[in-house]
């Protein structure tokens, strides 16, 4: 990675595949911002360690074509991408808003796309098949350089390493396939799976229906460790080195030791959570689809604070040092202080918010129904 580090120029094109292709040119410099994969890195981290006034400034928005399921945008240096559940992904200055290119396939895209080695991952769902088209686009050249077929329903959000992709089917089935498209190993774990995996280290965590969570060895594919938990696990799985956060479908957030998967503790909660936990240094903060929202203890598990929005939450929160900008299915994103709970400012929307918020260089990227991407800067 010590090449980013240089200052050169690239050209990047994209293609707007279908019938006509059109073609679109950018210089760019090599990125000083990378947000590369659906929560930061592939351990799921929403922690931003940044201060934030309490001024926002609207910048711009935009539209896709169709509609965002929950997942997040990702960014190359001053770039936005993001997927649509129409099959294309968008590339938009970050700046400005401008439409810069998008990759047109038929099917729905329900992941955020993977950046990495000037190439674009995605995986294409074809409609009314248990099929996925994995496609690699190289934005350097402008060309899809891979389409591989699964016979699998890629739905999940990807992992990734500096050798390899590793995907996650609906089935419970886990693949790793290096970023020239090869398959190293495919391990199934006989369960649906329906929760976000992580990566963190060596090794991949993940839950299923059947409320287990299970260790695999990267490497390998070889499953260390199987244990039952909880319910059915719908939310996301946030790893970090000490533990792994998660809820279940019985409204319980659990912390785990990763090391052997024993309870450090679990919290109850009013109703079903689905969204990754988001962590910063002491605490963890999520919220469940009755629209109770949570701040606890990384440690304990106590209760710090908790508020109820009449609104129902489903997509992860952004953390920063002082602030959190939680999206909300009932049309806003709430922007709270850390340390209260209390509203600093609601921004509100004219659908159902479904994107997981990213912050840049203190601009603030969110998006809801039908597919609207909308930038404001914090002052």
């Amino acid at each position: 990675m010590g090449f980013l580090k240089k200052f050169f120029y690239i050209v990047i094109i994209l293609i707007v595949s279908a019938c006509s292709a059109s073609l679109i040119k950018l210089n760019v410099k090599l990125p000083e911002n990378l947000h590369p994969v659906f929560g930061t890195t592939s351990h799921r981290s929403f922690y931003y360690p940044v201060t934030l006034s309490d001024s926002l400034k609207f910048l711009w928005r935009a539209n896709t074509y169709g509609g965002f399921n929950n997942s997040s945008v990702v960014v190359y240096d001053s770039i936005i991408f993001v997927s649509e559940l129409s099959g294309r992904v968008y590339s938009f200055n970050m700046n400005t808003g401008k439409q810069f290119g998008v990759i047109k396939t038929k099917g729905a895209v329900y992941s955020s796309p993977l950046l990495t080695n000037f190439r674009v991952y995605f995986p294409l769902v074809k409609k009314e098949k248990k099929l996925t088209e994995f496609i690699v686009y190289d934005f350097y050249s402008g060309k899809e350089v891979y389409i591989i077929e699964i016979e699998d329903r890629i739905v999940n959000q990807l992992m990734y390493d500096e050798d390899a992709v590793y995907l996650t089917a609906e089935d419970g089935t886990i693949y790793k396939y290096s970023l020239e498209m090869k398959l190293i190993w495919r391990t199934e774990t006989n369960r649906k799976v329906n929760c976000v995996p992580a990566l963190l280290g060596n090794e991949i965590m993940i839950g299923n229906e059947a409320g287990e969570i299970i260790k695999i060895d990267k490497t390998s594919g070889k499953i260390l460790l199987r244990k039952k938990i909880s319910s059915n696990i719908s939310s996301g799985i946030t790893f970090e080195k000490e533990a792994i956060y998660f809820g279940d479908d019985e409204g319980f957030l659990f912390s785990l030791n990763p090391k052997n998967l024993e309870l450090f503790f679990k919290t109850k909660t009013s109703s079903r959570i689905l969204m990754n936990p988001a962590t910063d240094l002491d605490n963890i903060y999520f919220g469940n689809l009755r629209g109770d929202f949570y701040c606890i203890e990384k440690l304990s598990g106590k209760i710090l604070w908790s508020k109820n929005f009449k609104g129902s939450f489903n997509s992860t929160p952004l953390i920063s040092s002082n602030k959190l900008i939680v999206p909300d299915s009932f049309k806003a994103y709430w922007i709270l202080e850390k340390t209260t709970g209390e509203v600093v400012k609601k921004i509100e929307l004219e659908g159902r918010a479904k994107l997981s918020p990213v912050l840049i260089d203190k601009k603030l990227f969110i998006g809801y129904d039908d597919g609207v991407l909308e930038a404001y800067e914090f002052q």
